[in-house]
């Protein structure tokens, strides 16, 4: 009974290079896009990967209602209030109407003077205490004025328009009123927090915050460390007791008799502690490794969000970037806690099934199987959501998805090919990790099995990868049992009786020692004269033995049949030449 291979789990931990390639590139394509986020990151919006020339779409962060379009005022990266005007509808083509986003550049950029003009220095330093907004009606329309006993002359900030009141759907004074309210609000905090007593305390949160992560990166980084070294004792441990039940292994196609059983079992259910404990500890330094990012973003964002002057950028920097971390968090955290489930179904199926390694290999190759195909399911289905979250435009999921089915339309026939053959093949049971098998001219033993690929370790040591789509034939090696076809050869004048009788001595003998009683579980199937040759006399014999035992059996019968043979005077089969003198074989002319 096999059941070694079913520790070997480095097929369950395997990492797939190309659909981690597949993750950073998008990742990355959504970090490349930040010059186009600037200008949409507040409304959580991504602009489409093609701007076409002649649209009748509203810009990105721009909202149409009926006939009106608005859109957010922002000061020091806060929003304030939406505006609104006439909705364009192609804006290729001049127009005596400015663009909604034009006007709130227009009001911003007034907001931005005003608050510069309270700096550290200049001939108009505001003051937040006497600061005002007044409204006056110009033109029947009320206008926002801004006015400090250190100005010269009051300053205009907007025009409250009609647009502005249908869209918000009340006067235009009273609407005057609100954003006069708040606009008081903002532009004397926005004063306070530019002045100097500010900007030392500013300063003084950045160090705190800044020496609050450094200490929990060092707290977080030293127990990362200790579960690190806790993670190599586990590995040890097991590596150990994986070798101690590989040596006590059993090569019997029946179950396991009740003694050797529960030891067995004792010692299986040892060996799955090992393994759950040392996955718990890999999921604790993976929820530290996290813990440690996340610290260190949150650190910065609160960094750059301290000072207004960088409180929009900190939004521009940050918002994509956590987005992203939270959302591979997720789903590292799903496909963490989905391998606990699956690898707790496995264990109670185990405990339900003969303890033999048939069975034992057969899960272990199901497991590997499912596990890849729900990772790429997880970290699919979160990519998408990330997309989505983040508001992709239309036009950019038909880009991208007119590349997605470009590529797919060259893979796809192949890859669909390796998947049902995969599934087939585990289907089947055809082969299983652990086996020995023949693929045309590849053989080796089977180290990883999914449903795409399957991969063997030749004799030399190298590692062969093969689609499953190209397996039409396999030999299997190793499955249930297995034969020596051992054949020797002996010299032709030999008494073949005495020959057959050493051979089958030493066999018998063989057979029969514990060493190799329970790997060798027949040797009566064919024994006799294969062959009588020039050379010699064969003689042939199948010896059935366990599973991968069958070339170590005929090493050791080798040697034993060379010891007999010299001690019997037993010669090995030789070419013979035969003289020939006018036609006729001469006496005594066979030589050797």
């Amino acid at each position: 009974m096999a059941i070694a291979p079913i520790f070997k789990r480095q097929g369950w931990k395997r990492s797939d290079l190309l659909r981690q390639l597949v993750i950073y590139s998008i990742t990355i394509l959504i970090v490349m896009m930040s010059p186009a986020i600037d200008q949409s990151l507040v409304l959580g919006q991504l602009p489409s990967l093609t701007t076409p020339s002649n649209t009748h779409s509203p810009p990105v962060g721009v909202e149409r209602r009926g006939t009106l379009e608005s859109t957010w005022v922002h000061l020091d990266g806060q929003e304030l209030f939406r505006i609104a005007s006439p909705a364009i509808l192609n804006r290729s083509e001049p127009s005596e109407q400015i663009p909604v986003e034009i006007r709130a550049k227009q009001i911003e950029a007034n907001l931005a003077l005003v608050v510069a003009s309270g700096g550290l220095s200049g001939e108009e330093v505001l003051d937040p205490k006497t600061l005002q907004v007044l409204i006056e009606t110009v033109n029947e329309q009320p206008v926002l004025f801004v006015k400090d006993k250190n100005l010269a002359e009051a300053k205009v900030l907007l025009t409250v328009t009609d647009a502005d009141a249908q869209y918000a759907s009340v006067s235009k004074e009273r609407l005057a009123n609100k954003w006069k309210k708040i606009l008081e609000q903002e532009l004397r905090q926005a004063l306070e927090l530019r002045q100097p007593e500010a900007l030392r305390q500013q300063i003084s949160t950045v160090i705190k915050a800044l020496v609050t992560t450094a200490l929990l990166t060092l707290m977080l980084g030293i127990a990362w460390a200790f579960f690190g070294r806790r993670k190599q004792q586990l590995e040890q441990r097991q590596a150990a007791e994986s070798a101690f039940i590989h040596t006590q292994e059993l090569a019997t196609l029946e179950p396991l008799d009740a003694e050797s059983g529960v030891q067995l079992f004792q010692r299986l259910q040892y060996h799955f502690g090992l393994q759950e404990r040392f996955q718990i500890v890999r999921f604790v330094r993976w929820l530290l490794f996290w813990a440690i990012a996340f610290i260190w973003v949150i650190g910065n964002a609160y960094s750059l969000n301290a000072f207004p002057q960088t409180r929009h950028f900190a939004q521009k920097v940050v918002i994509v970037p956590i987005v992203v971390l939270i959302a591979w968090f997720f789903m590292g955290l799903i496909n963490q806690l989905s391998d606990f489930g699956i690898d707790r179904f496995i264990w109670r199926w185990e405990q339900e099934q003969l303890l033999t390694g048939v069975n034992l290999q057969r899960i272990a190759t199901i497991a590997n199987a499912f596990k890849g195909l729900k990772k790429v399911l997880i970290y699919t289905v979160g990519i998408f959501w990330v997309l989505q979250w983040l508001d992709v435009v239309p036009v950019s999921i038909l880009a991208l998805g007119a590349l997605f089915a470009l590529t797919v339309s060259f893979v796809a026939q192949s890859l669909l090919k390796d998947l049902v053959n995969g599934f087939l093949i585990l289907l089947e049971d055809q082969f299983r990790i652990g086996d020995y098998i023949r693929v045309g001219d590849v053989s080796g033993k089977v180290e990883n099995l999914n449903l795409r690929i399957t991969q063997i370790r030749s004799d030399a040591g190298n590692l062969i990868t093969l689609p499953n789509s190209l397996i039409a034939q396999v030999e299997n090696m190793s499955r249930i049992w297995a034969r020596a076809d051992f054949r020797i050869e002996v010299a032709y004048h030999t008494n073949v009786d005495r020959a057959l009788a050493v051979v089958r001595e030493t066999v018998d003998q063989m057979a029969q020692e514990p060493e190799w009683q329970s790997t060798i579980l027949d040797t009566h199937e064919l024994f006799g004269v294969d062959q009588i040759s020039y050379t010699g006399i064969t003689i042939r014999i199948w010896i059935k033995t366990a599973p991968l035992k069958q070339w170590r059996i005929a090493q050791e019968l080798r040697r034993r049949l060379k010891i007999a043979f010299d001690r019997h005077n037993i010669q090995i089969g030789i070419p013979l030449q035969v003289i020939l003198e006018n036609g006729y074989s001469k006496p005594n002319s066979i030589e050797n």
